[in-house]
């Protein structure tokens, strides 16, 4: 969409970088006059938003927020389930300039991710890759807007770092994934010596151990919810009325038709019990590929970081078996925290 097609409003900003509780009253009448939201009413906003500055008005942050969580989590089939495409379209926009460049492009961001029951794995990944970024280079404006060296890692730090791990992902609530636990080491490395928040190592160890041991909070998928929808959908109609008054009648199905949605619906939901009971059988078990997965990054170089020894010591907590070759770096990390506590 070219300049020339915004609202009035938005093309006479008085200066660059300015947005005006008008303009944005404006913006929202022009997206909301019509359902749903469509592509062009997500450019008008993200070309609004890079003109926005540091510092734009709340109703504009606002406004930024509810649009593009409204188009990216809520309009969809089923609703509240962000489809793999518009995370890519979120990541590539957010991407085009420079990844993300303001506080409220990053308040937008966990506002899409928090408010979604299923996000796809590169959308949390990205998040936490720019959090990285932000604290590698120092680049804060972007992410708490604090002004300090760069390798630091503060308490904002970790808040933002904990909002991203925890926000839905994937078939899960609360489960950090594996490229989550990997970026989590990139920073933990990356500021190896630095002054790193406390806070920060006890979060690393617990999100890390959640990937190694934590039985998720299961969530129907996508999918499995859009067969609840026709099914409830199916209650609803003559067809399925007849339907199960048959079922009942004769203990089979009409003409032997297959599954139907509410039929598929507990068929899935019986393999997801079955799967669950299964996985909390094994949690608690460190495996082998988990432990040369755990090495691996433990071992990139250099002394293992305050955050590293105590992932090794949440491990022996709480794992209930781990192989040798891991076993010997946990009760390594466990005599160095005794013998520091005897000091």
């Amino acid at each position: 969409m070219a300049n020339s097609d915004l609202p009035a409003a938005a093309n006479g900003s008085p200066a660059e970088g300015a947005v005006a509780p008008a303009t944005a009253l404006q913006i929202r009448k022009t997206i909301y006059s019509h359902d749903p939201l469509t592509r062009s009413d997500m450019a008008l906003v993200l070309a609004v938003a890079r003109r926005a500055g540091r510092d734009p008005c709340p109703e504009w942050t606002s406004l930024f927020s509810e649009a593009l969580t409204d188009y990216v989590v809520h309009q969809n089939v089923p609703p509240d389930y962000i489809p793999q495409e518009k995370a890519d379209w979120l990541v590539a926009e957010l991407k085009r300039g420079g990844g993300i460049s303001s506080k409220s492009e990053f308040a937008m961001l966990i506002d899409v991710m928090t408010s979604a029951l299923e996000v796809p794995p590169s959308l949390a990944t990205f998040a936490l890759k720019e959090i990285e970024t932000a604290i590698v280079e120092g680049r804060r404006d972007a992410i708490t807007g604090e002004d300090h060296p760069a390798g630091v890692v503060t308490k904002s730090d970790v808040e933002a770092l904990r909002a991203v791990l925890y926000a839905a992902t994937t078939g899960s609530v609360g489960h950090v994934s594996q490229e989550e636990a990997e970026a989590l080491f990139a920073v933990a490395h990356a500021t190896a010596g630095a002054r790193v928040d406390p806070s920060f190592d006890d979060l690393f160890a617990r999100a890390v151990g959640n990937y190694l041991l934590a039985i998720s909070l299961r969530l129907p998928d996508a999918r499995q919810a859009l067969h609840r929808e026709h099914w409830l959908d199916e209650k609803e109609t003559m067809s399925g009325v007849v339907k199960r008054m048959f079922s009942r009648a004769t203990g089979a199905e009409p003409f032997n038709v297959l599954m139907s949605p509410g039929q598929a619906y507990e068929a899935d939901m019986a393999k997801l019990d079955a799967e669950d009971a299964a996985s909390r059988a094994d949690s608690e078990t460190i495996t082998t590929s988990e432990a040369n997965w755990v090495i691996a990054h433990l071992t990139r170089g250099g002394d293992l970081t305050s955050a590293e020894r105590r992932l090794l010591q949440f491990l022996g907590a709480e794992a209930a078996s781990i192989p040798p070759m891991l076993r010997a770096l946990v009760d390594e990390a466990n005599r160095g925290q005794s013998r520091a506590a005897s000091r």
